[in-house]
């Protein structure tokens, strides 16, 4: 199952690396053009800020699932690090993926009624008429979903790991 998970993973970190990079690309090809419009040409757009803004949370949640793969989310090292029982330390690794399992399964479970909620609504962005703010707020379900899986794996290996060091 680790293999699968594995592979599945991978495919999953592919699409988010090309995904960062687009974003990114976008992000900041949509703010040179703004500088250029507002400052140059004295004509700035009306669009480009908030675009960047959506384009912001797509890189900060969808680059949270590679953080999640790496195991390279904030933590609290120090409190990690201070333990010196490796299968202690382990174990406390372990639990704060599992806690982190269960906020991201929250998160979608009560995110994704709220935007498909809003796309019912058919609310739109301010500047940008032809883009519904549901499927903004889409990225947080669908980021927080991919996240699990990533997890998933994480879990599993630092669990075969904890089996390894208690044997």
């Amino acid at each position: 199952m680790l293999k699968l998970l594995k592979y599945v993973n991978d495919g999953i970190t592919r699409v988010m690396n090309w995904l960062m990079v687009t974003l990114m690309s976008l992000m900041v090809a949509f703010i040179f053009a703004q500088v250029i419009f507002r400052y140059v040409l004295e004509k700035p757009l009306s669009w480009s800020e908030e675009l960047s803004g959506y384009l912001f949370s797509g890189v900060f949640f969808f680059g949270s699932v590679l953080l999640y793969r790496e195991s390279r989310h904030i933590n609290m090292s120090i409190v990690v690090d201070s333990i010196k029982n490796e299968f202690a330390r382990k174990l406390l690794v372990v639990a704060a993926h599992l806690f982190s399992f269960f906020f991201l399964a929250v998160m979608v479970w009560y995110s994704y009624p709220m935007a498909m909620q809003i796309l019912e609504f058919e609310v739109v962005s301010p500047s940008m008429e032809w883009l519904k703010i549901g499927y903004v707020f889409l990225i947080v379900p669908a980021a927080s979903f991919l996240s699990l899986a990533v997890l998933f794996e994480v879990i599993l290996k630092s669990l075969a790991d904890l089996k390894e060091k208690q044997s």
